[in-house]
């Protein structure tokens, strides 16, 4: 494919991989039978090759490579990424997100009257299952389903539970006067009663009460810019932005007409995107944008 000699090389370079893989499972949907969801997602990939397309041949992309000259080739793939994955089914996380917190709620409710009933059921003075009142005797009951080697796992565990050297005193009074079963239980509540959904993308976009379709687009674009990829949202940036998006996203069912640098400034008044423990895409080399955009 030829590329207008204002596209820089970095964006050849992304594009030209974005598109090649697109091709490739084209051509695997193709192969198959055309059953509706694979219909489906062929016209996706068909709107996602056009979307490519459009940063690298879309005369308005002249503006953007000229408005952020001098970004390195890392720093143009990062902006590629951000403007790509901006669209997202917004409604969709809402209700994903709204779903966690009914979840959470529930988990603390269920912690908290299971705690009640382990305390109603030694009230009984019957006895109960050591399991129950024991951490000890409960993880030592216990199996282990995530995903690590079941066989050093067991290995580390009988070292632990079973196998403690009675020279190590501090280690065996640590497991005499750990938490009870019940006390764990009420902790689970509490955390899950402290617990926040953080959707791993578009938070900042589906979190905000500046609903609409822009409104949203602009807030994931510039979440993935900023805290994703490291950019600072200057004036430059921001403009684009506005560009970018217009491009990309004016022929949507959804979208709103012309991306404004004023939507775009508008938007992200007050912009404080949501910090996270784990980045999915590394920061841009060197950190940062080039001085002055």
């Amino acid at each position: 494919m030829k590329y207008p000699k204002w596209v820089p090389a970095g964006v050849v370079q992304m594009s030209g991989a974005v598109i090649q893989e697109l091709d490739r499972e084209l051509a695997d949907l193709d192969a198959k039978l055309k059953t509706g969801r694979a219909a489906s997602r062929r016209r996706q990939l068909i709107e996602e090759r056009e979307r490519v397309e459009r940063l690298t041949h879309d005369p308005r992309m002249g503006e953007v490579y000229g408005l952020l000259e001098g970004f390195d080739d890392e720093e143009w793939r990062l902006f590629f990424y951000a403007a790509l994955s901006a669209r997202v089914d917004f409604q969709s996380i809402r209700n994903q997100v709204k779903k966690a917190r009914h979840l959470s709620r529930e988990i603390a409710k269920t912690a908290e009257k299971l705690s009640e009933l382990i305390k109603e059921l030694e009230g009984l003075r019957f006895g109960v299952p050591y399991e129950m009142r024991s951490t000890h005797a409960l993880l030592k009951r216990s199996e282990n389903s995530c995903p690590v080697d079941s066989h050093e796992w067991r290995r580390l565990r009988l070292y632990l539970l079973e196998q403690l050297p009675e020279s190590d005193d501090d280690v065996r009074h640590a497991w005499e006067s750990a938490p009870c079963v019940t006390d764990l239980l009420n902790a689970l509540a509490g955390a899950a009663k402290e617990f926040k959904p953080r959707p791993r993308v578009a938070a900042a976009a589906v979190r905000t009460r500046k609903r609409g379709y822009r409104a949203e687009l602009i807030r994931s674009f510039a979440e993935t810019l900023t805290k994703y990829c490291g950019f600072p949202l200057t004036p430059r940036l921001m403009r684009a932005m506005a560009i970018t998006l217009t491009v990309l996203y004016i022929d949507d069912p959804e979208g709103d007409e012309e991306v404004s640098y004023e939507h775009v400034r508008e938007a992200t008044a007050g912009f404080q995107p949501i910090e996270w423990s784990k980045n999915p895409i590394p920061p841009p080399t060197g950190g940062g944008t080039t001085d002055g955009l």
